[in-house]
């Protein structure tokens, strides 16, 4: 028995070099985040990360969960997750309380592939694969008078780091312009750099339907929340509409959340976030009702180091959708905006070469964190 001792939340944040936007208008100047640190009787030491804003995060486990799991077994994690979840039904089961469920989550598998010995995707079903083929995601609007030119400067400069597929934002109030930052990206990059858009559901369905077809004749992979994440209608009609694939869903919450969209077949692609959706407990539950429907899941990722080897993981033990002879097994997706925790809350960072991600091996998450950089962040 692990039993649980103490349950710490540490607030992050720092400042960027760069502020970027997309199309929802917000002005990236900080990243930050809610790391949640487990640790049981016999001193094992659990990471976990909550997508949001960290400080509702915190407020949600200081005063709500945390209490309720000390003296809990750590290897208990879908008791756990069921007893938290059913706490707060009535008022949060979506948003930022199952975000914060999603944290714990991950810290009690890190503490269990700890005291085994093991890594946490050998636990959840072992490794269908011991790398991954990443996609670097950026192209955000920074410059407004080099829109288009600094999209293609960052574009070439992730094909030259070795990245083989780039995901780029969409969604500047006018077609003409996105389509012509698209189509620039697209010379730029090549025929053989697999490309994908990102709309942050700014469009209405008639204008994602205009302009998704343009797309489809630039070679774009998917096209990725065109429309607002409320409307699964619209999305209905988008997915019917176009050829190429739609994704979206992570804005989406537990199995319940996701439970209408496979079965609907609204999107083509479901893209839970393993920080936010409900944890590795509950994308794994998400991922095999998106299986059992023909629907592809391919996660959604942005966060510290805790939340990139979490993803990974979960990779891992995602078989190919749909399995055949030479598959094209799920892409992690590495964004690569400035963010210290991704690259320095780590003592060994976790990096891409060539375009591939390796698996972390080692017990638990994989990875040790350097409290140095917590406390210098620290909020």
């Amino acid at each position: 028995m692990s039993p649980i001792k103490k349950v710490t939340c540490h607030v992050v944040s720092a400042a960027i070099e760069k502020p970027f936007t997309s199309s929802r208008g917000w002005l990236y100047k900080t990243r930050g985040s809610c790391i949640v640190e487990i640790e049981t009787a016999d001193g094992v030491v659990g990471w976990g990360e909550c997508y949001g804003p960290a400080h509702v995060a915190k407020a949600f486990i200081d005063t709500q969960y945390g209490p309720r799991i000390l003296g809990r077994d750590a290897f208990d994690v879908e008791v756990i997750w069921e007893d938290l979840y059913n706490r707060i039904k009535d008022y949060g089961s979506k948003g930022m309380a199952i975000a914060a469920i999603s944290g714990i989550d991950i810290a009690l598998w890190d503490i269990i592939g700890k005291v085994c010995g093991k890594p946490v995707h050998k636990l959840i079903g072992g490794a269908y694969r011991e790398q991954v083929n990443a996609y670097a995601t950026g192209l955000y609007f920074i410059d407004m008078d080099r829109l288009i030119e600094e999209a293609v400067d960052e574009a070439q400069g992730y094909v030259e780091d070795g990245f083989t597929a780039v995901k780029m934002k969409i969604g500047l109030g006018s077609p003409k312009l996105d389509i012509a930052r698209v189509e620039a990206v697209r010379k730029a990059i090549g025929d053989d750099v697999r490309l994908m858009v990102d709309a942050n559901h700014c469009f209405t369905v008639p204008a994602a339907i205009r302009l998704g077809r343009q797309l489809e004749q630039l070679d774009v992979e998917w096209f990725e929340e065109p429309i607002s994440p409320e409307d699964l209608d619209g999305y209905v009609e988008v997915t019917r509409a176009l050829d190429m694939a739609v994704a979206g869903g992570e804005n989406e919450y537990t199995r319940w959340g996701f439970r209408d969209i496979v079965t609907r077949k609204a999107m083509d692609i479901i893209q839970p976030d393993v920080c936010a959706a409900g944890g590795i407990s509950e994308c794994r539950k998400i991922a095999a009702l998106a299986t059992a429907h023909g629907v592809e899941c391919v996660p959604h990722a942005w966060g510290s180091v805790i939340g990139v080897a979490a993803t990974l993981h979960f990779l891992a033990a995602l078989p190919d959708q749909p399995p055949s002879f030479r598959p094209t097994p799920p892409l992690f997706e590495f964004e690569q905006c400035e963010n210290p925790f991704r690259d320095h809350l780590a003592l060994e960072p976790i990096t891409q070469s060539k375009g591939v991600v390796v698996i972390p091996t080692g017990a638990g998450l994989g990875i040790e964190i350097d409290r140095a950089v917590l406390k210098k962040y620290s909020v």
